[in-house]
């Protein structure tokens, strides 16, 4: 019977992975809906706004890392 090499991650990698993955699913189910609900102005002023809040977000969990 032989072992198999074990293979270490660093903490956090599958969840962010996991996390990413959700959160791109969930960005283009609600562009679908938006491209369904809005004019075509509207629909540019949200997409620009949430990039917006996913930068800030990623700035902020980048602080909260060098916090830690």
């Amino acid at each position: 019977m032989s072992l198999s090499p074990i293979t270490l991650i660093a903490p956090g990698t599958t969840s962010d992975r996991v996390a990413g993955s959700a959160q791109s699913d969930r960005v283009q189910q609600v562009a679908q809906l938006t491209k369904a609900l809005y004019p075509a102005d509207r629909q540019e002023k949200f997409l620009e706004l949430q990039a917006e809040v996913e930068t800030l977000f990623s700035q902020l969990q980048a602080l909260q890392r060098v916090r830690v």
